[in-house]
């Protein structure tokens, strides 16, 4: 049972989720990679074919976790790389691309529940930080500015040790996760992390809603017990497998410069994870 309120059959949910109709297909939705994002800034190209797409109808929609990372790139690129690093900011601002939910927070609207702990930012908080950048003449205009009154932003310029700390965290965790899970089903465990006890998601409707991250998930872990080391040759799996979350919303296809075909396999979503020459 997904709740008491609005309860849905498990059937009917996931049907939702792989049934595309006619008029969707129309205007495909893209989430960008940061290596994506990445590029906006230093190719004519990957720009050219970005904007391209976007005025044959493409829509653009944007993850925090990827726009953190273009943040860290901002402030670790320092004043001479700022101009270059602030053209995709300018792009996202001009258009108004939407911005997603934290991962978190997403999952629990997809899955029709509640996540204990809320983010204190929200999408109009990145929205704040897009139009910051954007407007900056250089590096020290935008860290003066996310120092003044009503950012959210401030102590930014800690935002590149902030986030190593936060994914040595993660990725250590993954290490404790690899060595307890091995037999067991993910779903189900990510379940007992959503709602109140005896309202928990569906495992089943979570293992199919996101099953391009989960399958990524159980293939790291794997890895892992094979000897692997994430935290020292691979610290941009913790931001993928955040991005792939996305993909539970049938319309988003993700666009990204990262081969994912030998780690998911079986998703259906796989079809919805494309390259560069996707765009038209």
């Amino acid at each position: 049972m997904i709740s008491n309120r609005g309860y849905r059959p498990a059937a009917a949910l996931i049907a939702e989720n792989e049934t595309y109709s006619p008029a969707a297909e129309k205007k495909t939705e893209y989430l960008p990679d940061t290596n994506i994002l990445i590029e906006f800034g230093r190719d004519a190209g990957v720009r050219s074919k970005l904007e391209n797409a976007r005025q044959d109808g493409a829509v653009f929609r944007i993850g925090p976790p990827a726009l953190i990372e273009l943040v860290r790139g901002v402030i670790t690129g320092g004043g001479d790389y700022f101009l270059n690093n602030r053209e995709v900011f300018i792009w996202l601002h001009t258009q108004g691309f939407e911005i997603l939910d934290l991962p978190r927070p997403f999952m629990a609207k997809i899955l029709r529940t509640s996540t204990p702990k809320q983010s204190d930012v929200e999408p109009m908080h990145y929205e704040q930080l897009i139009r910051m950048i954007a407007n900056s003449a250089d590096l020290g205009d935008f860290l003066r500015t996310s120092e003044m009154a009503g950012s959210a932003w401030k102590g930014i310029v800690r935002t590149d040790d902030i986030h190593r700390a936060e994914l040595d965290r993660e990725l250590a965790a993954l290490g404790h996760l690899a060595k307890r899970t091995r037999g067991q089903d993910l779903a189900s465990m990510l379940s007992k992390s959503f709602g109140a006890p005896g309202c928990r998601p569906n495992p089943l409707v979570l293992k199919v809603r996101f099953s391009a991250a989960i399958e990524f998930l159980e293939s790291s872990l794997a890895k892992i017990r094979l000897g692997a080391k994430p935290w020292k040759n691979d610290r941009g799996l913790y931001v993928d497998f955040q991005l792939l979350h996305y993909l539970a919303d049938s319309k988003i296809t993700f666009l990204t410069k990262e081969d994912f075909s030998n780690e998911i396999m079986k998703s259906r979503q796989k079809s919805r994870i494309v390259g560069l020459d996707s765009p038209r």
